[in-house]
């Protein structure tokens, strides 16, 4: 039986039968013994598995618009994994097979790696850091999603047999180990963010990826501790262990957030506005000289690589698939610029401008509001305001009127808001129609602050001298007082079990600091945070016909579908017709995806994740 292609294992999905599977050539093979022998064609070579990364396309929203897969975005095309739509024929098939097909490139690489010890260089071995980084961010991709999986440690194209296939999984939390041990290898090879100015994966990028996979894991662990989906051996205290363990070398590798005094993009720091080094990590094209962006994707018109986050975000889009808003949860959880709670209750924030008063000032750049543009530098376009519609046929009144822009609460198809929050995370500042080079950051150095925190917290070892290195930082670049957590607040989101004061502002900058960067779900499933999901569905600003947001709108017959998707006491409840009883995720099931069935049959160590097997 000859070879197959690529996902020799575990692809049987890509073909319509186990034997056509079995019959196909391999796409790809070296044309000499030659092959990856030097630099430039390993440089080559190594180039090309960039391109399997998340990032903003042409068309689509990428990671801005991830988020409908959590309680940040509610989307009328919600996500099915959410309503426990999924179905275990199809619900992780295109998962598994991206995720393996990427794993196979990486291990292709080093199966024919052909450069002698005695002539690698500094930069070829960077290079082959990289690939240890793919192959280790690959196996982490399929982890989040799967759990406990089989470990493609070498290239399987030998195993084009149905015996060959034959390849147990590895407990979840040996799949974490065997990434993090990958991860040091990377470590070791690779070049400091210094040499490429964070355009390629790096020394400090590895330790940060390092972080995010024991938190992940060591947090799994803990909190599905005695359900299904716990591994054979706990080992959450290990695993938190060493987010510390890699974060203190971390602490000596020179990184720093970006602040008003550091940002590139400031030129006179007594004029700029609270929260603006936050927002210029996501509204820059040039991401160079901020070494908080240690891992980022630059994309240049004068290359021919754009993406159409900039039309899209300026045009209101929150989801390029359908009508979306942020939540009404999204907005609560952000603190007041003073760094005190807020209590959403408060009859003021019945006002949509109110809302946003003396906030984080991160919900300012967050959030669309009123004195924002939507796109910034675009001829006829005019920034959001929210106020009173007149009623007079002065020519004042005229002229106020037309200075009037509400949420597209009344617009058509994607563009249509559903919860009066629209996205201003991003928007281009040098906005050119159909184009946009904004860089799109993968890995920065906030992520590891939150990430030792977050870890040191749960061992009990969050002292005084931890949050004053990572929580207080991001709170004061931010604009937001640091106060040091004593108490918890009872506004804030309930996950079902007790959270230190700590462990409550952590996450809540997390949400905060992190948000529309595609954490949100993996934070919920890691902490097994069903409870904000099941039976909920995302809400909105205020709309009671008295209100400043209602009133923005002019008088008409179109006014009243304003109140179609109302709660008894005036709050948007955009889905309650479409989602009666709020999401059906099923916590027994849902936080694993199945394995695809013909993966099962392909390979019969291979087990069905909880829940699965009997829908």
């Amino acid at each position: 039986m000859k070879k197959i292609y690529s996902l020799i294992l575990l692809a049987g999905a890509l073909f319509s039968s186990c034997s056509d599977f079995l019959d196909r050539e391999p796409i790809t093979s070296p044309n000499s013994a030659t092959f990856l022998s030097s630099q430039d064609q390993i440089a080559n070579y190594v180039n090309s598995l960039y391109t399997a990364l998340p990032s903003v396309g042409t068309y689509g929203m990428g990671v801005r618009g991830e988020e409908k897969n959590s309680d940040n975005i509610v989307a009328y095309n919600y996500d099915l994994r959410l309503n426990g739509e999924l179905q275990e024929t199809s619900g992780g098939t295109s998962e598994w097979q991206s995720g393996y097909k990427n794993l196979r490139n990486a291990n292709y690489f080093f199966e024919y790696y052909n450069v002698d010890a005695s002539a690698e260089t500094e930069d070829i071995l960077s290079l082959k850091g990289e690939v240890y980084f793919f192959r280790a961010y690959w196996h982490f991709y399929l982890l989040t999603r799967f759990g406990s999986i089989p470990v493609m440690d070498a290239f399987w194209d030998s195993h084009a047999t149905v015996e060959g296939l034959q390849i147990p999984p590895k407990d979840r939390s040996e799949v974490a180990q065997f990434i993090l041990d990958d991860l040091a290898v990377a470590k070791g090879l690779l070049s400091p963010r210094s040499k490429h100015q964070g355009l390629r994966i790096c020394k400090e990028a590895a330790v940060i990826l390092a972080m995010r996979v024991a938190l992940y894991e060591g947090t799994w662990e803990k909190y599905h501790r005695g359900t299904d989906f716990a591994p054979a051996t706990d080992k959450a205290d290990y695993f938190l262990g060493q987010v510390l363990t890699w974060g203190d070398e971390l602490f000596g590798m020179g990184l720093a957030l970006n602040t008003t005094d550091t940002d590139p993009f400031i030129k006179d720091a007594a004029a700029a506005s609270a929260g603006d080094a936050y927002a210029h990590l996501f509204n820059q094209a040039d991401l160079s000289a901020v070494p908080e962006a240690v891992f980022w994707k630059k994309y240049s018109k004068t290359d021919g690589v754009i993406h159409g986050l900039g039309g899209l975000l300026g045009s209101g889009v929150v989801d390029n698939t359908g009508a979306a808003g942020l939540t009404k949860s999204f907005v609560d959880n952000y603190l007041y610029a003073d760094g005190t709670f807020i209590d959403p209750a408060e009859e003021k924030f019945k006002d949509f401008n109110q809302t946003f008063a003396g906030r984080d000032p991160r919900l300012l750049q967050t959030v669309m509001h009123t004195g924002c543009q939507y796109k910034s530098g675009a001829k006829g376009t005019k920034p959001m305001n929210v106020a009173e519609f007149r009623d007079g046929a002065d020519q004042a009144s005229q002229d106020f009127n037309k200075t009037l822009n509400p949420p597209y609460l009344l617009a058509s198809d994607n563009q249509r808001n559903m919860t009066g929050y629209c996205i201003r995370l991003g928007i281009d500042t040098t906005y050119v129609e159909g184009n946009s080079e904004t860089a799109i950051c993968f890995i920065r150095y906030a992520e590891a602050l939150l990430s030792y925190a977050e870890a040191a917290e749960e061992l009990g070892k969050c002292d005084d001298a931890v949050l004053e290195k990572t929580l207080k930082p991001l709170r004061e670049r931010a604009g937001v007082t640091y106060v040091k957590p004593v108490e918890t607040d009872a506004n804030f989101t309930d996950f079902g079990y007790t959270l230190t004061p700590n462990l409550q502002e952590i996450r809540r900058e997390r949400r905060a600091e992190l948000a529309l960067q595609g954490f949100r779900l993996d934070d919920l499933m890691r902490w097994r945070g069903h409870k904000l999901i099941e039976g909920k569905r995302g809400r909105g600003a205020y709309l009671d016909k008295e209100c400043v947001l209602y009133k923005a709108f002019e008088p008409g017959e179109k006014r009243p579908l304003l109140e179609e998707f109302l709660t008894a006491d005036g709050w948007l409840d955009p889905m309650k017709g479409r989602l009666q009883n709020g999401y059906q995720f099923n916590s027994a099931r849902d936080y694993l995806l199945p394995v695809p069935p013909t993966e099962l049959q392909l390979n019969r160590q291979l087990h069905q994740n909880p829940g699965w097997s009997n829908q």
